[in-house]
């Protein structure tokens, strides 16, 4: 969902439409749990401190967190997409990843399942939800944030390769600051630098990870079913295309039931909402 907190009080509260809000405590120690695509503008950020963030933006209006409620908001959302498929992997209140397949409701092409569950949750919540949409859940993340707020993506087989090239290493889902220092001091900066390694240089630097490494800058990643473990240097089966919702999905333009290398094909959805 797209700042799902945030958004969440400013539905609820119309004052605060319009406003640079965040959520989270407004005391010296507080912090920000979410932040409104105003205050956004002006640099605040989820787990920002709260004084750092008000020296950001003097403006800014601090709301009380209503978990409950957010866990309520989630809920509905959560039915929506098992209207849609019942393969749900929920990331947390505002994210999840779908295998929309074998989707419920029939529809050919995982663009059009994203449409439909983002037009459903606008309409029963009022909220917006962004949509990224792939053959692997590693691109669906990566798609979900390319057309925030209240839009979606979608990253093709034949794109998935060239999409990550450019892409700073900390970028990429899975990898934190401490790994990405680590693969800056090697000279790894971007995903055309992870891919011009070789599979025993990734392994003999980051272990069992550095397989996942290896195939993630390759627009890959590996088959959960029939893998032999993190180390396998065998080619990961494709995965269908994903979705990723802000809400989250996968790619539009293949159809549920092909893949171009002979995997299942599946759909799968994230959203993004702090």
């Amino acid at each position: 969902m797209d700042a799902f907190y945030a958004s969440v009080e400013q539905r609820d509260n119309p004052d605060l439409r319009g406003k640079p809000v965040p959520v989270g405590g407004s005391r010296e120690r507080g912090v920000v749990a979410a932040a409104s695509y105003e205050a956004r503008k002006f640099g605040v950020r989820s787990a920002m401190p709260s004084v750092t963030a008000r020296r950001q933006c003097p403006d800014l209006i601090f709301v009380k967190p209503r978990f409950e409620v957010y866990k309520s908001v989630s809920q509905q959302i959560r039915e929506i997409f098992a209207e849609h498929t019942s393969i749900i992997e929920p990331l947390s209140l505002d994210e999840a990843y779908l295998d929309v397949t074998e989707n419920l409701q029939n529809i050919p092409l995982a663009r059009d399942v994203a449409l439909a569950i983002r037009a459903k949750i606008k309409q029963e919540t009022g909220l917006n939800a962004s949509a990224g949409i792939s053959y692997n859940k590693f691109l669906a993340k990566l798609a979900s944030d390319h057309r925030k707020p209240n839009g979606q993506y979608v990253i093709t087989p034949e794109m998935g390769p060239a999409f990550v090239e450019n892409l700073p290493v900390g970028k990429f889902h899975g990898i934190g600051p401490a790994t990405s220092a680590r693969m800056n001091s090697l000279g790894l900066y971007t995903g055309l630098d992870l891919r011009n390694q070789s599979f025993e240089f990734m392994q003999s630097n980051f272990g069992k990870a550095g397989s996942y490494y290896y195939w993630i800058s390759r627009g890959s990643t590996i088959a959960r079913s029939g893998r032999t473990g993190c180390g396998s240097r065998s080619a990961p089966k494709t995965r269908s295309p994903a979705i990723s919702a802000n809400s989250t999905p996968w790619s539009p333009s293949l159809r549920r039931s092909s893949t171009r290398s002979g995997g299942t094909a599946r759909a799968l959805a994230t959203g993004d909402g702090r």
